[in-house]
């Protein structure tokens, strides 16, 4: 039998046994340190959440609720519930302007879904009334760091505890849908962990930076759970802050001399857009050798005017590593290789739209090449009867390996499915080329007309820089008919007192035909704030074709 890999508790323990003093966690709160932790102190703290949930009569394999704000109490409280025996459940916590309706009826759901016993929230300020109230009846704990505080100090986790065999559970909606429970297993995270520090050449000695949720698989397990383990040194900034001022990020990575740091698409160009010249000359990128862009798709114009803008201040293009992952595979499972850089390649769209053989065709479409599998990682793409397929062959992408989730919480199964072989079919749609893989989209979100996949983030990426709708927030998907799908595009006003709509969609159209060959058949303003997103920010299609079927958006 295998033996047991340890959790993430575990090894943060023998760090405190043997470097006690070792820094390990920062956390900013603007230009200044609001907390840095040591080994040592964390473990204590990690103890003290572990003595609250066993005086609170949890028992190993109980699912307790974390909100997972980007502070150290909830790192304590996750390494916590681990050394206990639980279930940890990072979610996110309730936003500032979110409604406390919005809130409750999120967490019961929640809460539902993972029978969990208790809700730990590490923020200092007290949780919602209305919240604790809602869920007053159902014999969950609403907890506070009052409670972990006031602990009895001789309350002990049972022994062995830590040998349930789950690490946490990751809510995840994806852009698929409803939110869906991915169970991860301790082998599960050390597996992910072994391979991205052997891919990314990673040592003690680097420097990872954050901004992103650590409710999200990207913030929790690239920023905190591979440092803690490596004996990295993380420094992690809150979400808020990095929307209200991208460069902030950046300076961030300045001062701490930062070697790792991932965004999606978005961050990139967001910061080469939003950085002015004085901005640039204020920084220093020169140590910036990991820079995985991830989560959404992967685009040469984002990656190119990041490389240019901040070229000047010693970023390096071959630090930009597109990469693959997702929750169900515990985090990544491809990408780039530290000092290859992007790589991109024009294909035919016939064969995208017919899911053949992708042949390179100049002034074709363009794909992000997301790289290799990660060591004791295997990709495939087979076709619809589940076959194998050549090289460049589009086909649907399949990922095997230990880092595979065990499953999904019951009555949360998604679209991803696991076979009984350990096999991840995964929904993309990719090819193999020279040994990389590279993406084109999801089966699910294909728009099909006249026998033809069109692909909604191609449509969506036509309609960038459009003067009059938000950034971002634009979405294409499919809505039946009595002859043939029709695609419909719906977006945000940038402005809901400015221009003329008709004038607008006509530009969005234009757009679309341009870049696509493809017409859309409805184009449907709605105002500000009203595509559903997920909790990572990406919107989420079938709800989208949902609420306007169900003529939510009748008469915008």
């Amino acid at each position: 039998m295998a033996e047991r890999a340890p959790s993430v508790s575990e090894s943060v323990r023998d760090w405190a046994a043997r470097a006690p003093d070792r820094v390990c966690l920062t956390f900013h709160a603007g230009d200044a340190i609001a907390e840095r932790l040591t080994y040592g102190e964390l473990a204590r703290r990690a103890s003290a959440h572990a003595r609250l949930f066993t005086s609170r009569g949890l028992a190993p394999g109980d699912a307790v609720i974390l909100f997972a704000r980007s502070e150290a109490d909830f790192v304590a409280a996750f390494l916590g519930a681990q050394e206990a025996g639980l279930l940890p459940v990072p979610c996110p916590p309730p936003e500032p302007l979110e409604s406390a309706r919005r809130v409750r009826e999120r967490m019961r759901e929640i809460f539902a879904r993972c029978s969990a016993r208790a809700l730990l929230d590490p923020g200092s300020a007290p949780i919602d009334g209305e919240l604790q109230a809602a869920l007053g009846g159902t014999g969950v704990a609403v907890l506070g760091p009052s409670d972990v505080a006031a602990a009895p100090d001789t309350t002990r986790a049972a022994p062995g505890a830590e040998r349930f065999p789950l690490a946490y559970c990751q809510f995840t909606s994806g852009s698929g849908g409803r939110a869906k429970g991915v169970l991860l297993t301790h082998d599960n995270v050390a597996a992910n962990i072994r391979a991205m520090t052997r891919f990314f050449d990673q040592t003690s000695d680097d420097v990872a930076v954050t901004w992103l949720p650590l409710f999200h698989d990207m913030g929790l397990v690239a920023y905190i759970l591979v440092p803690l383990v490596s004996g990295q040194a993380a420094h992690v900034m809150s979400t808020l802050a990095f929307i209200a001022r991208p460069v902030s990020w950046l300076a961030l990575m300045t001062r701490v001399r930062g070697t790792m740091a991932t965004g999606p698409n978005f961050a990139y160009a967001l910061c080469a857009r939003k950085a002015t010249d004085a901005d640039v000359a204020a920084l220093d990128l020169s140590a910036w050798r990991i820079a995985c862009n991830g989560s959404e798709p992967v685009t040469q114009a984002a990656v190119e005017a990041f490389s240019r803008r901040f070229e000047p201040c010693g970023f390096r293009r071959s630090a930009l590593l597109p990469c693959y992952g997702l929750a169900e595979a515990t985090l990544c499972a491809t990408s780039r290789r530290p000092g290859d850089g992007p790589r991109f390649e024009a294909i035919s769209r016939a064969a995208l739209e017919q899911e053949d053989a992708a042949r390179p065709e100049p002034g074709g479409v363009t794909v992000a090449s997301v790289g290799r599998a990660l060591p004791d990682q295997e990709i495939s793409v087979v076709d619809r009867q589940g076959r194998p397929l050549g090289d460049r062959r589009v086909g649907e992408v399949i990922i095997r390996g230990a880092s595979v989730m065990r499953g999904y919480l019951p009555g949360t199964e998604g679209d991803v499915v696991r076979s009984a072989d350990g096999a991840l079919a995964t929904g993309d749609l990719g090819y193999l080329a020279d040994g990389e893989l590279f993406l084109v989209g999801r089966r699910k979100d294909l728009i099909i007309r006249a026998g033809r996949n069109h692909y909604p983030q191609d449509i969506e990426e036509a309609l960038v820089g459009i003067a009059g709708i938000r950034a971002g927030r634009v979405v294409a998907f499919s809505a039946p008919s009595d002859d043939a799908e029709r695609m419909i595009l719906a977006a945000e006003r940038a402005d809901e007192q400015a221009g003329d709509d008709g004038a607008l969609r006509a530009a969005m159209r234009d757009a679309v035909v341009a870049a696509t060959r493809v017409m859309p058949d409805e184009i449907v303003l709605v105002p500000r704030n009203t595509l559903p997103l997920t909790s990572s920010g990406k919107v989420m299609r079938p709800e989208a074709r949902r609420l306007y079927l169900e003529g939510q958006w009748s008469g915008r």
